[in-house]
C-alpha cells in the first residue's frame, strides 16, 4: 500500500501581520511570504521540520 505524504498545514487567519508576529515570538522563522491574487500567505516550519502555511482573504 502506498502512502501519501502531508505536503503542508494551512490556516485562515484574519490578521496575517499579527500571525507572522505571532510565529516569529514563538521562534519560528517565516519564509515564502507572497501577496497573490486572492490573499495573502507566509510559511514557516513546525517543529517536527512539517511546513505551516498562514493565509488572509480579504473580507
Amino acid at each position: 500500500m502506498k502512502r501519501e505524504s502531508l505536503d503542508h498545514v494551512g490556516l485562515v487567519v484574519g490578521d496575517l501581520d499579527a500571525a507572522e508576529r505571532a510565529v516569529r515570538a514563538a521562534g519560528f522563522v517565516p519564509h515564502g511570504r507572497a501577496d497573490y491574487e486572492p490573499g495573502r500567505r507566509f510559511h514557516f516550519d513546525g517543529d517536527d521540520g512539517g511546513e505551516c502555511e498562514r493565509v488572509s482573504y480579504p473580507a
